[in-house]
């Protein structure tokens, strides 16, 4: 292979790992890491017009002489010890290698690594292609891999991008917005509690307290504390959702059943609902139906009473996961409210609990896969997406 050779090879490389890389950061709102990825890619994109442009020199009188393999190895070498993500590769033996100096300085090995661990090798194993996330001591690691063979044997190629920092400083940012929320609605029902009691108090101090008033008073308390009793009933849903229970199911068999029953709750709201075939894998099947019905109840409250208001369920799969979107076309989400929809408790509506959309994103994340808010005009479509095969 001549020299251009290896740098399309190193710059196929780097573009593979710098891409899956950005798409882990940037679903995941590591904006910091996404930027480091795009900078790679971009990267390899520009020398690849460079070298492209570069005039092919052509000999006059004698032959140039072949580039040295050795310096080609050295080069690249150098090449990739100037990244700052650990590259490792995993051969078909199952072993694993420290390629560049990141890598080696992780694992402390040369080259093999004699003790990889064991969930790093099965995450490399698995992820052919797709981008995942992987714990090593103690931190957390983007997982980005692509294929390669190199003298008639295959091997896989994995680079870790340390994410650490980014998913400690978005559990903080979660967490501050969790107590804000807690602290906004416990302080909201108990302020009128707290007065409406001692306007009761006073009004018993009275020589002739008025029943109606106090009947009243009374009244508004009793309401108040109820509807705090469901906020804390609601918060506890989503604090104690047990882990999934994972089995083989036909999901198109569970939204079929859903359908029947959307049409019967709602039976004067159309609901077009599309699966063309059995959609197989392993999930709990109770936990995907109460995510499945969140977002077809969310989307019929999005509707409301609209006379022509419409609702849709489409059910699809490929070779690695499963997928079903619903859509409909109420006023939608706007935009200042986009990043904060998935926020527990946080509603855009009179009698939303804010619930119903956070606890199906954890259902969703907890086997593996993802609920996302698509970009669109017209109405509202979340997307979800579920692994085939069991994960974790």
């Amino acid at each position: 292979m001549g020299s251009r050779g290896w740098s399309a090879l190193l710059r196929g490389m780097l573009l593979l790992l710098a891409g899956g890389a950005f798409a882990v950061a940037w679903s995941a709102e590591l904006y910091a890491s996404a930027l480091v990825s795009a900078l790679a890619a971009l990267w390899g994109v520009v020398t690849g017009i460079v070298e492209a442009q570069r005039p092919k020199l052509v000999p006059v009188a004698a032959p140039m002489p072949a580039p040295d393999p050795a310096h080609r190895e050295r080069r690249l070498t150098a090449l990739l010890d100037l990244s700052p993500a650990p590259i490792v590769t995993l051969d078909g033996e199952g072993r694993l290698h420290a390629i560049n100096r990141a890598a080696r300085r992780l694992f402390g090995a040369a080259d093999l690594v004699a003790e990889p661990p064991a969930l790093l090798v099965e995450a490399i194993g698995d992820a052919s292609g797709r981008a995942a996330t992987v714990a090593i001591g103690g931190r957390s690691y983007a997982l980005t891999t692509s294929d390669f063979a190199l003298g008639g044997a295959r091997s896989r190629l994995a680079a870790l991008v340390d994410i650490d920092a980014e998913l400690k400083a978005a559990e903080a940012a979660m967490l501050r917005d969790l107590v804000q929320v807690l602290s906004h609605e416990i302080v909201n029902a108990l302020t009128p509690i707290a007065s409406l009691s001692r306007t009761a108090a006073d009004m018993l101090d009275e020589p002739a307290p008025s029943i109606s008033a106090l009947r009243d008073a009374v009244g508004t308390v009793a309401r108040r504390a109820e509807g705090l009793q469901r906020f804390g009933e609601a918060y506890r849903s989503l604090a104690r959702l047990p882990a999934p229970r994972f089995a083989p199911l036909d999901l198109r068999e569970g939204a079929e059943d859903l359908a029947r029953l959307f049409h019967t709750r709602w039976p004067a709201l159309p609901l077009a609902f599309e699966a063309a075939a059995p959609v197989r894998l392993h999930g709990d099947a109770d936990q995907l139906t109460a995510a499945l019905w969140a977002l077809l109840q969310n989307a019929a409250e999005a509707v409301g009473d609209d006379a022509g208001g419409k609702v849709g369920l489409l059910l699809w799969r490929d070779e690695r996961a499963a997928y079903w979107q619903v859509r409909d076309n109420g006023p939608g989400v706007a935009e200042a409210d986009r990043g904060a929809i998935f926020r527990p408790f946080f509603t855009t509506k009179p009698q939303g609990s804010g619930v119903g959309l956070a606890l199906a994103r954890q259902i969703l994340l907890a086997h593996g896969g993802d609920l996302t808010l698509l970009a669109g005009e017209g109405g509202a479509r979340f997307e979800a997406m579920l692994p085939i095969a069991p994960q974790g």
